[in-house]
């Protein structure tokens, strides 16, 4: 993936519809304060990109956590059987 344009939060509220136009072509443009990263402005691809990401994210159990029922589908299951 190629290097997101970094850009001062004062230049960037300065210039903001600079930025809004070309944060289409770039994807993503990261904000900076004092050199550090403080924020991004995404175009709606890469915002799209990131609301999918977010929905796919898996939940972790612990299975100390697990309730009876759900350990027992699990012990019970098969390799390579499909689940009734």
């Amino acid at each position: 993936m190629a290097q997101a344009l970094k850009v001062s939060a004062t230049e960037f509220a300065r210039k903001f519809t600079t930025f809004r136009e070309r944060v289409q072509s770039e994807g993503v443009i990261e904000i900076t304060a004092h050199d550090r990263t403080i924020g991004g402005f995404l175009s709606a691809a890469e915002l799209s990109h990131y609301h999918d990401m977010v929905r796919r994210e898996r939940e972790v159990i612990r299975v100390s956590d697990m309730d009876d029922e759900t350990m027992a589908l699990i012990m019970n299951s098969e390799y390579g059987k499909v689940s009734e």
